[in-house]
């Protein structure tokens, strides 16, 4: 059996009519690369619709795995990747589109790069028009971990590659052991992973001329304030598990006490509850923690410099 050169995984939960909508556009843009061969593989997180059934019948040519139990966006991803013989894979979302030289333009990073970790795109809404996000930056203040979005087109050294199309290196992938599932069910598990791999002296790019669609899904923005703890929550678990300089951790350990004070005389708990359920992982982190300090090349200092050479003045919080 011929190995091929990129294999895209594509998580699904009961996304039979996602599927159907999105694929086309895929194996378009597969079509598209003659100069590589591709793997479309589904990993199905145990769906009780007929997603399998789907692809079966309509689309033959995708391989088809299903995960033993519900192990969730993070856990789907490392399946399929530990089940990819290919040395560079894409995880993708069900809900995204793309065009059709998408794959092609992000493939070529890789032709010479021999440090490049992973590359990602500009991606907009369905409608074909909207910009939702392409190159992000990210900055340490007062504790805390800031996002901003760069300029569409701006080419510079990006903060992440985003979690719902991109193409990486699969070996490095694994040896950074995947998606972190301590962020589970969502949020910062790309951060975290590109952030790492930046540490390591690896680079993550981004290309603008490579361009894919993602669906908002109404059922986030039905669970807005479970969603916004989580993203506080992981905005300290990532803090605590990748920010290692001294400056940055003294800084931390000065203003999180300060912030929660003035939450508590505002009568403003979504920190005190997000704060809480990072504590509950406090472990796991520290682990982790002791485990980066063994094997990042260069600091936080080094890195923020790099992604922030044309920051505004302002950013918005990430958390």
């Amino acid at each position: 059996m011929n190995i091929p050169d990129i294999t895209l995984i594509i998580t699904n939960w009961n996304g039979r009519e996602l599927l159907k909508e999105c694929l086309p556009s895929v194996l378009k843009s597969v079509a598209y690369d003659k100069k590589r061969s591709y793997e479309i593989m589904v990993v199905d997180d145990c769906s009780s619709d007929d997603s399998l059934e789907i692809l079966a019948k309509e689309f033959p040519s995708v391989r088809a795995e299903k995960t033993p139990v519900n192990y969730g966006f993070h856990g789907a991803n490392n399946f399929g990747a530990n089940l990819a013989r290919s040395r560079l894979i894409m995880p993708m979302n069900n809900d995204i589109k793309l065009d059709e030289d998408a794959l092609y333009h992000l493939a070529e990073y890789f032709e010479d790069g021999k440090d490049t970790f992973s590359v990602s795109g500009k991606f907009y809404a369905f409608d074909g028009t909207t910009f939702l996000y392409g190159n992000r930056g990210g900055y340490f203040r007062n504790g805390h971990f800031y996002l901003y979005e760069k300029e569409p087109d701006d080419s510079s050294q990006t903060l992440f590659a985003c979690g719902g199309a991109f193409m990486v290196d699969r070996e490095r992938y694994l040896k950074l052991g995947g998606f972190d599932p301590i962020y589970h069910p969502l949020y910062y598990e790309e951060i975290d992973l590109s952030y790492r791999a930046l540490k390591r002296g690896w680079k993550v790019l981004y290309e603008p001329k490579s361009v894919a669609y993602h669906k908002v899904q109404s059922t986030i923005t039905r669970q807005e304030k479970r969603i916004g703890l989580i993203s506080a929550r992981n905005n300290y678990l990532f803090v605590w598990k990748n920010i290692l300089d001294r400056p940055l951790t003294c800084q931390f350990l000065f203003y999180i006490p300060l912030f929660l004070l003035r939450d508590l005389f505002r009568l403003k708990s979504r920190f005190w509850v997000a704060f809480y359920m990072a504590l509950k992982r406090l472990p796991s982190i520290l682990r982790a923690r002791r485990r980066e300090k063994r094997d990042v090349i260069f600091s936080d200092h080094e890195i923020l410099q790099k992604i922030n050479i044309n920051r505004p003045a302002t950013g918005r919080g990430a958390n």
